[in-house]
Order: structure tokens, then sequence, then C-alpha cells
């Protein structure tokens, strides 16, 4: 086999090892892609991430600690997901299965968090939420956030922020649009 057909193969590979989920959790170890795909796995996931980006989509890589990861011990525990390159439309929101009230709740809960310093009690966003709507309903969207990753509980009974909140939302777009600020401006 050419060494282009190989590499055309190893894309497909890594694109089928990163949208087919296979855990519980969406997302690829580096150390699964590592096996799947050979050491230069990082050169092939570089190059459908270039492929991916055509289509506005992008591989995001987390670390264990919720970080990017910096070293190449780091990359093999990491998770690699496939997300938005840029905040989804209307329509792909709408056809993603959330309400318009959780999309709220998240943004609000997140909101809080991040002008908190990045953690909160888990109180204060029963609270939060419980003001605009039932309290049955607020609980029941905590626990949906938490099951899903995009709220972790922290030390102490304090909510921070998820995992999966780092990898699909630029929060640092999120607070500059809820302080009125330009997106393009810090």
């Amino acid at each position: 086999m050419s060494e282009e057909a190989e590499l055309r193969a190893k894309l497909k590979r890594a694109a089928h090892m990163l949208f087919f989920r296979t855990h519980s959790k969406p997302g690829v170890k580096g150390w699964e892609l590592k096996k799947g795909l050979g050491r230069n796995y990082l050169q092939v996931i570089d190059l459908l991430n270039k492929e991916l980006e055509k289509i506005g989509l992008r591989v995001e890589t987390i670390s264990q600690e919720g970080e990017k990861p910096k070293s190449e011990q780091d990359f093999l525990y990491s998770s690699f997901f496939v997300t938005f390159k840029d905040p989804p439309d209307w329509p792909e929101i709408r056809g993603s299965g959330w309400r318009i009230d959780e999309m709220a709740a998240l943004t609000a809960c997140l909101s809080l968090i991040l002008s908190r310093g990045g953690k909160v009690k888990r109180k204060e966003i029963d609270e939060l939420l419980e003001k605009k709507m039932p309290s049955w309903r607020a609980r029941a969207i905590i626990e949906r956030f938490f099951r899903m990753g995009y709220l972790s509980l922290g030390e102490e009974d304090e909510v921070i922020v998820g995992w999966r909140s780092r990898v699909e939302i630029d929060l640092q777009k999120l607070m500059n649009l809820l302080l009125g600020r330009e997106v393009g401006t810090a």
C-alpha cells in the first residue's frame, strides 16, 4: 500500500473512532488512538482536523485535569472529541434535542460559576434556577448537566465547570457576550 493510501486509511479510521461512540462518555482517549492509528496518531489527528475545519467541525483535546494537554504523555491520557468549530446556528441547536430553557439554564449556571472565580456552592445554583422555573424542573436540569459533564461537583459540595463545557463551549466568548463586550476584544 502506498504511503498516501495508508494515510487515507488512517484518516478514515480516526474519523470512525471519533464519530462513533464506544463508551458511555463521548470521546476517545489518546492511547486508544495511538493503538488504532500508530505512533504518528497526533499527525493523523492534525490532518483530520484540517479536513473537518472545511465543514465547520474541529477535533478538541482535553486532559484529565480539564486543561489542554502539554506533553506527549498528557496526550496519551487526554480525551479527543469532535465538536463545532464555531458556535452552532439556530437550526443546528433546534435539532440537537436541547430545549431553550435548558440552554438558558446552562448559560446561567456557567456565568454564575465563572463570575465567582470558577466554583460556587450547589445551593446557589439551585436557588438561581428555582427563581426562574419550578424547583423539580431546576433540580432535574442540574442533575442532567452533571450526568452529561457540563457541570461537576468539586470539594465541599461546590459546583465547577465540567469537562464537556470546557470542550464544547468557548467560555471566554460566553463571558464577553454576557458582559456586552465585542467578541474580538478582551
